[in-house]
Parts: structure tokens; C-alpha cells; sequence
């Protein structure tokens, strides 16, 4: 309980600095709504007939609000320059001595500003999605609880993939084109382009790695849900997030292991 209490003061500190940087959040709606009216323009261009891949234009359009929201609220960037620098000017040696786990009070610091992200991103996305196509045809709010879980473990998958990226500056001096390669291949592999519309055997490899997870899963059942799909995705979303979480926690203890021989 007492760590948990930890994890939560953690987390609504980092909900306050994220409501106080409104400067911040502003450039943000503005950067979004760039984002969606120029990917809504290219697939008009794309789209001449009624369906493409099994999505209608007004599906792809609400699935580009999903995919850029996740990306927008999970912040991963953000959690990679924290890890990435607190290795490399050395703070991680006083950061490690704290009453909570390094990375449970990254997440937890994480967890607090996604949650006004997703908040004030979700109603953006919302608003954007009306003006531009109108209604999702088919959307029940009763699927909200499990489309939830989806971008919840979508948001987790992302954080450690971020923190497995950030901590490998333990062991790479220049970590920066890890980064670059992770945030095109998730930019490729689902936000922009759901998988479906790769080539077959690209798809395959796309499905079999982690990287589409984050955002094609939780937008694929925002568009089209069925608990089937759900009963597909979800599962390897969750085992992803489990693997990836295990590979952080190694790292950050081979890491640390590493930084008391040297002796701090």
C-alpha cells in the first residue's frame, strides 16, 4: 500500500505540471490538428472508391485520430529523454537510491500527464473526427470499457519500449538512432498506415513484431470492434507489454549493476 501510495502522489504531480504547461498544450492541439487535416487530405486523394482494405473513408479518417491521440497522450519521447539523459549526466546514480523503483516513478510520473493527455487529446480527437467525416458508423459506447484496455496497453507498450531505448545508454553511447529507427517503424506500421493496407508479407512480419501494437490494435477496434477482434489483439498487446516490461527491468538492473562496479 505504501508503494502504491508512492506511485499515486508521483502520478498526481505529474498530472499538475501537465495541466500548468498550457503553453505546451496549445502547441500541441495545434500540431495535432495539422496532423490530422493533411493525413485527411493525402487519403482523400487515395481514396477513389468506397472501401480500401475493408476501410471506408470515414473509418480511416476516425482511425488517424486514434493513432495520432495515442501517440499524442503517451508522450514517449518525452519518457526517452528523461532515461536517455538522467544515464548520461550521471543523475541516475542519486535517482536510484529513491524509496521507489526508478522505473515505477518514471511510469508513475508518466501515468499522471498521459491522464490529462488522453483527457484533453481524447476530446480534441473527438471534435476533429465530427467536424471533419461525422459519426463513426457503428460506434457503441458500450465497447468503450474494452477499446480502454487496448489503448491502455497500447500507452504501457510504449512507455517500455521507450524505457528499454533510454536505458540502453547504460551500454551505447549514442542512443539517439535506436530512437529514430523505433519511431518510424511505429509511424509506418500503424499510425499512418494500418496494417492491412501493407503487402501481405510485410503485414505478417508487422503482426509478429511489437511496434504496431501500440497504435493499430487499439484503432483497428475503434473502427471496427467485435469481441473477437478483441479477443485476438488484446492478448498479444499484453504478452508484448509483459516481455518488453521484463527486458526494462533487466536492462535497468544490468545497468545499475554496471554503474556500482564503476564505482558510481
Amino acid at each position: 500500500m505504501k508503494k502504491l501510495r508512492k506511485a499515486y502522489i508521483i502520478a498526481r504531480v505529474g498530472l499538475s505540471n501537465a495541466i500548468n504547461y498550457r503553453a505546451s498544450l496549445i502547441t500541441g492541439f495545434i500540431a495535432y490538428t495539422l496532423y490530422i487535416y493533411i493525413f485527411m487530405g493525402l487519403w482523400r486523394a487515395i481514396y477513389q472508391e468506397s472501401s480500401v482494405h475493408g476501410y471506408t473513408y470515414v473509418q480511416i479518417v476516425w482511425y488517424l485520430t486514434l493513432t495520432e491521440l495515442v501517440g499524442f497522450f503517451a508522450g514517449g519521447i518525452g519518457v526517452y529523454r528523461i532515461m536517455n539523459d538522467d544515464v548520461k549526466n550521471g543523475a541516475i546514480a542519486y535517482l536510484i537510491g529513491r524509496p521507489i523503483h526508478y522505473i515505477a516513478y518514471q511510469l508513475s510520473n508518466a501515468a499522471g500527464q498521459a491522464i490529462f493527455n488522453f483527457i484533453t487529446y481524447g476530446a480534441l480527437a473527438a471534435l476533429l473526427g465530427f467536424v471533419f467525416v461525422g459519426p463513426l458508423p457503428g460506434f457503441s459506447p458500450a465497447h468503450a470499457p474494452a477499446m480502454f484496455i487496448s489503448v491502455l496497453l497500447g500507452f504501457l507498450l510504449q512507455f517500455f519500449l521507450m524505457t528499454l531505448i533510454g536505458l540502453s545508454a547504460f551500454f551505447i553511447e549514442d542512443n539517439f538512432a535506436m530512437y529514430l529507427i523505433f519511431s518510424k517503424l511505429t509511424f509506418m506500421l500503424g499510425t499512418f498506415l494500418p496494417v492491412e493496407f501493407l503487402p501481405p508479407w510485410l503485414a505478417q512480419i508487422a503482426k509478429a513484431l511489437p511496434f504496431s501494437y501500440i497504435s493499430w490494435a487499439p484503432a483497428k477496434l475503434f473502427v471496427d470492434f467485435s469481441y473477437a477482434l478483441f479477443a485476438e489483439l488484446v492478448p498479444i498487446q499484453l504478452m508484448w507489454t509483459v516481455l518488453v516490461a521484463a527486458l526494462s527491468l533487466l536492462c535497468y538492473r544490468a545497468g545499475a549493476r554496471r554503474l556500482q562496479i564503476n564505482g558510481g
